[in-house]
């Protein structure tokens, strides 16, 4: 009876504003993604070096991650509940029917490209089971950036320079920014505490990347890692000032 309560009580609470947030990245993402692959291939594809597979499975974990959270912003995915096996079949059903429509339009249908589809989806279905809101945030917005950083070359596009720095700066700054909503909700500490726990994760998501990068021979580029760290500190710095009287709190709490 009061697991009833509590999902009647949810039904009928009014959007938050992560809930707004997150049906309007829906809004955008999702027909963005049907636009995409549904024109010619763009250039840029093309360029990157990245698998083609490897963008399949990063576009529809991206997708499943952003359609959960539209309908259950709050939980965890169980499945022991009906809307988990009908999102996963809203999405296995999407990408095969993407597939298929490519095949009528002038582009390849790909029995492989589908078998991406479903194994980007299913890895977010699991990230989603084990994870809570913030924590599966922070490891979908790393894989992305492992991925981008280590299996496409967009460094070595020629005429676009722009493109990796602009990538290193708004990936570390976003995943910084997630870092630290995290730490707000589980992790209290004082103001030095803080600043070195803040920078602590996304330097060492910086650093493994390009550890990564090295191990398999990708060259590594001063300018990006200076860029990143610029984006981790601008975010921590900003987060900080707008957060302080918050910190003041929490010290004079941690001294009593």
């Amino acid at each position: 009876m009061a697991d009833i309560k509590v999902d009647f009580r949810e039904r009928n609470m009014p959007l938050l504003r992560r809930h707004k947030y997150i049906l309007l990245i829906l809004l955008i993402y999702w027909p963005g993604l049907f636009v995409l692959t549904h024109i010619p291939i763009p250039q840029l594809a093309r360029k990157s070096g990245m698998s083609d597979k490897t963008m399949h499975t990063l576009a529809y974990l991206g997708l499943v991650c952003v359609g959960w959270f539209s309908i259950s912003p709050y939980k965890k995915v169980d499945w022991r509940k009906v809307k988990v096996w009908l999102a996963l079949a809203v999405m296995v059903w999407y990408g095969a029917f993407d597939e298929w429509l490519q095949g009528r339009i002038g582009r390849s249908a790909d029995i492989h490209d589908f078998y991406a589809d479903l194994a980007g989806v299913l890895f977010g279905l699991v990230i989603l089971s084990i994870f809570n809101f913030w924590q599966s945030c922070l490891i979908i917005s790393g894989v992305f950036i492992f991925a981008v950083t280590n299996l496409s070359m967009i460094d070595r596009l020629a005429g676009m320079p722009w493109l990796n720095i602009f990538f290193h700066f708004f990936g570390y700054a976003a995943f910084t920014l997630i870092w630290l909503q995290f730490m707000q909700r589980y992790i209290r500490l004082v103001h030095y505490q803080w600043l070195i726990t803040a920078f602590g994760l996304p330097a060492a998501l910086l650093a493994s990347v390009k550890l990564c990068s090295l191990l398999i021979g990708k060259e590594i580029w001063l300018a990006d890692s200076a860029t990143a760290l610029a984006a981790i500190t601008a975010a921590i710095v900003v987060s900080y000032l707008v957060c302080r009287p918050v910190l003041r709190n929490s010290s004079a709490n941690h001294r009593q």
